[in-house]
């Protein structure tokens, strides 16, 4: 049944804990505002505790409190089931727990507040007051144990114990209230003071921050010429430290020296002695090496006159015969039957014993014997042939005049035997000789000689001179170099000045690209033309005044070979080659006839080398002949040819000597 009562309205649970809330917020807030400056007005605690008031009015009573509620006209009827239900005792109601059981509400604690120096404290303190205990059971069985809505009874009770402890709440924060009014009065008493105090303040302050920037201003001054004093003491007492040790190792170095100058006047004093014998001494020793240098001037004199002497009794003219080997793609092939009877003569013949016809028609023996000056069979070496060739480049370098020239066939090993092949042992005789001038260059040196050498490089090529060292094409004439004849000279010629035999190597090397060359049925790579090294050697002798100049000509020749079918193309520069060689021979055989018109003009090579073939020069042919019996007619041919002009003899050759002018 439900009760006659109506339900209030205030919801007392509700109301209860939303108290508690607030009480506790309260107490926080005081207990900040204890411990911080006031800063909060009256008039908020004022209008807080107005809706408190407003909240908690439980004087006004409810009007509908103790009117029935309208019931229906409900008529019951009454049996023994209603009389005797309500004689029985019902039992008490099982208590239930809604949600979590809630923990008892305790005050936190409020720090007391600490009153400033020179103020009057507040009139009481904040405690902490703890919630009575029978306030938080009555509302934890209100929670556990609610009646029922028949019971009026109980649900009055219950209400009635809530509107206690609301009430004893209430009291409490009336008084709280009153205090906090107290606390906010003596606070803005005190807010009075201290702003009254702060204006004080500020306006000391103000003055004090003016006198602070000034004495700020004047500190910085001071601090910055305190600093400047500071950099300057420091930079007087560094320069006086430098000063002071300068001082202390120029005082030790004077004493250093003066220990040294009386210890080289004790010395100057013995050297002056040592010096004036030492005077003597070299006095002396000049003496005797200028009458050695006398001594030597003329044995080297004498010297080269016995070395000149040697060289006229071997022949101003010399023909060395060179057998060449078989290359490696010859081997199959047959050869020429060929002795070597001794170091100077050879005897040839074919392989088959049969008899050769010569060009007339006559039939010859089956072996033939030429003799030279020197034979060199296919095992020589080339620095066996060079050992020869040496004693001739020595006379270049005491003033005469030297030619060698390669003569043969194609493909009779000329270029090899001339230029040779890099390396120690296939070098030729251009490289080799140049690298014996250097040798002896700097003994001649100790004697007091000093050589310049020049250096040219051209070719013959269809009676034309090409310079090999110049890209551009030019005109070269053979002119004299004076009226006498004795020697010539190649106009617009490029002539390079060496001084070391890497220079004249490479002047070598570009001669040997720019040369003309060819392939025959005789040689993959035939020269075809005449290839002249032209070494001029200028030695001065300035205490004996003396200037000896002397030429080296180094002379490939072209390949001598009659004409064949295959190499018809060719027939221009066949014909130049063999009309130039046939001059050379002509030139050799007035020679031997000692004609008195030679025929040097007939053709550019001779008039290039008159002054080596019958002029003041020394000669040395180096024939090549092949081994092979396909060659053997060619052979016969070169063999003769170099036995006419070993048979050719000319007459004493003189040096090249001049005085050297003063220039005063």
């Amino acid at each position: 049944m439900e009760s006659r009562l109506p339900k209030p309205k205030i919801n007392f649970l509700n109301s209860l804990n939303s108290f508690t809330s607030r009480s506790m917020k309260m107490g926080d807030e005081k207990a900040s505002n204890s411990t911080d400056l006031p800063t909060t007005s009256s008039s908020s605690v004022s209008e807080s505790l107005k809706k408190a008031k407003s909240t908690l009015n439980l004087n006004s009573k409810c009007t509908n409190e103790n009117k029935p509620p309208p019931r229906p006209n409900l008529r019951r009827s009454r049996t023994m089931s209603s009389i005797t239900t309500r004689a029985v005792k019902r039992p008490a109601a099982i208590t239930t727990v809604h949600g979590e059981v809630k923990k008892p509400f305790t005050r936190p604690v409020v720090k007391p507040r600490v009153q400033p120096s020179g103020t009057l404290a507040s009139t009481s303190t904040s405690t902490t007051r703890p919630v009575p205990n029978t306030a938080v059971r009555r509302v934890q069985s209100t929670n556990t144990a609610k009646p029922s809505k028949w019971d009026l009874k109980g649900r009055l009770a219950q209400s009635n114990d809530a509107l206690s402890d609301v009430r004893q709440k209430y009291k409490e924060t009336t008084s709280k209230c009153n205090e906090l009014e107290t606390q906010v009065s003596t606070l803005e008493t005190h807010s009075k003071i201290y702003k009254s105090q702060a204006e004080k303040y500020e306006n000391l302050n103000k003055a004090l921050d003016c006198e602070l920037n000034q004495l700020k201003a004047e500190v910085s001054s001071i601090q910055d010429e305190r600093e400047d004093l500071a950099n300057r003491l420091k930079e007087s007492e560094a320069s006086f430290k430098t000063v002071t040790d300068a001082l202390k190792k120029f005082k030790e170095k004077c004493a250093s020296q003066e220990a040294l100058l009386s210890e080289h006047a004790s010395e100057m004093e013995g050297l002056r002695a040592s010096l004036e014998s030492e005077q003597k001494m070299n006095k002396e020793l000049r003496m005797i090496s200028d009458e050695l240098q006398s001594l030597v001037h003329t044995m080297d004199k004498d010297r080269r006159t016995l070395h000149n002497a040697i060289q006229e009794l071997k022949g101003n003219i010399r023909v060395f015969c060179r057998v060449r080997p078989q290359t490696p793609n010859e081997l199959g092939k047959p050869t020429c039957s060929m002795n070597f009877t001794d170091e100077c003569t050879i005897e040839i013949g074919k392989s088959d014993g049969s008899d050769s016809v010569s060009c007339s028609g006559k039939v010859r023996g089956t072996r033939q014997e030429f003799s030279f000056d020197k034979v060199f069979p296919p095992t020589a070496r080339q620095i066996d042939i060079f050992e020869e060739l040496a004693l001739l480049v020595q006379s270049a370098l005491e003033g005469y005049n030297v030619c060698v020239f390669a003569y043969g066939q194609t493909g009779s090993g000329k270029t090899y035997t001339m230029e040779g092949l890099p390396g120690i042992e296939t070098e030729g005789m251009i490289p080799k000789t140049v690298q014996h001038i250097f040798q002896e260059m700097r003994e001649f040196e100790l004697l007091g000689w000093e050589y310049r050498i020049e250096a040219s490089f051209l070719e013959i090529y269809n009676e034309h001179i090409v310079d090999l060292l110049d890209s551009q094409l030019k005109t070269h004439e053979i002119r004299m170099a004076d009226s006498k004849g004795q020697d010539l000279y190649v106009s617009n010629l490029k002539i390079e000045e060496i001084h070391s035999p890497e220079e004249l190597h490479q002047c070598l090397l570009t001669a040997q690209k720019n040369r003309a060359v060819a392939a025959t049925q005789s040689n993959e790579r035939s020269s075809r033309s005449h290839s002249v090294t032209r070494i001029k050697l200028i030695g001065v002798h300035k205490m004996k005044e003396e200037v000896s100049i002397g030429n080296l000509n180094l002379v490939d020749l072209a390949g001598s070979e009659r004409l064949r079918g295959e190499e018809s193309v060719r027939v221009a520069e066949t014909k130049n080659i063999n009309k130039s060689l046939a001059n050379l021979g002509n030139v050799i055989l007035a020679l031997l006839k000692k004609q008195e018109h030679i025929p040097y003009r007939n053709s550019k090579l001779t008039h290039l080398l008159m002054p080596s073939l019958g002029g003041n020069s020394k000669t040395l042919m180096l024939l090549n002949i092949s081994p092979l019996d396909e060659c053997y007619n060619e052979t016969l041919n070169s063999l003769r040819f170099a036995s006419n002009v070993n048979s050719c003899k000319t007459g004493n050759i003189k040096r090249t000597r001049t005085v050297l002018q003063n220039a005063s």
